[in-house]
């Protein structure tokens, strides 16, 4: 209760569902509609996919929609209740929505720290030791990597970091507070921080380019200072005197 506002951010993440286009498809519908004929469409969909399907939540509606810059759409619905049974019921919905667009799952990443190296994240069987032994829900560990490339390891590493996606929010809460068991070893969690877009040639934080497109001096990482020399920084070529 000292976070209302996390709280608040909280729940309406649990509310919205993530309509993206099928990869497959070559065309992208969704462009050519508005915010409120995206929630028509949705609610259209809804009151078919009702029909179908008996068992569900009374009273679905799609209170609002977010166009995203890939083509996606993030729909909020009137409940979380509502959400989670659209995700359930995916298929139903994606038939009455449009053959086009797919329903994504939504997904909390976080950062599990030193982590035994004889660990092997792509084993299934791991997975579901790690299951037993934390004590998870089922189907809740999607995937896990990890951060650094295994040929990249020091000699003699011993631990490492993994990245690991949760499907559901108390399911990545219940990790971060407890921590998990993995390899015998009890590890912690948290939350992987997003890093701003940053300009390696101009040293810009979030701009609208990478530094193939900079049309900028090169600057110093470091210091910040313009080095006259385009690309001799990024070759290795000189060190800043800082």
């Amino acid at each position: 209760m000292a976070h209302p506002s996390t709280l608040a951010r909280s729940h309406v993440r649990d509310s919205q569902v993530l309509i993206d286009k099928d990869p497959q498809a070559s065309t992208k519908p969704l462009d050519m509609l508005s915010e409120w004929e995206l929630v028509a469409k949705a609610n259209e969909a809804v009151d078919k996919m009702v029909e179908k399907v008996s068992q569900g939540p009374t009273d679905l509606r799609a209170v609002g929609a977010k166009r995203l810059h890939n083509g996606g759409v993030v729909y909020k619905f009137d409940s979380p209740e509502t959400a989670t049974w659209l995700h359930k019921e995916k298929t139903a919905f994606v038939e009455s929505f449009g053959g086009t667009s797919v329903v994504k799952e939504k997904v909390v990443t976080v950062l599990i720290e030193y982590v035994p190296v004889t660990h092997t994240p792509d084993a299934l069987a791991e997975n579901r030791k790690i299951k037993r032994d934390s004590k998870l829900e089922m189907e809740t560990l999607l995937a896990m990597r990890w951060i650094k490339p295994e040929h990249r390891r020091a000699p003699g590493q011993c631990t490492a970091h993994i990245v690991t996606r949760f499907k559901m929010t108390a399911t990545a809460n219940h990790a971060i507070c407890n921590g998990i068991v993995i390899t015998g070893k009890w590890v912690w969690e948290r939350c992987l921080c997003k890093e701003p877009r940053r300009c390696l040639k101009y040293q810009a934080l979030n701009p609208n380019h990478l530094a193939a497109g900079c049309t900028q001096a090169d600057r110093c990482g470091t210091c910040g200072v313009s080095t006259g020399q385009p690309s001799a920084l990024r070759l290795g070529l000189t060190r800043c005197s800082a």
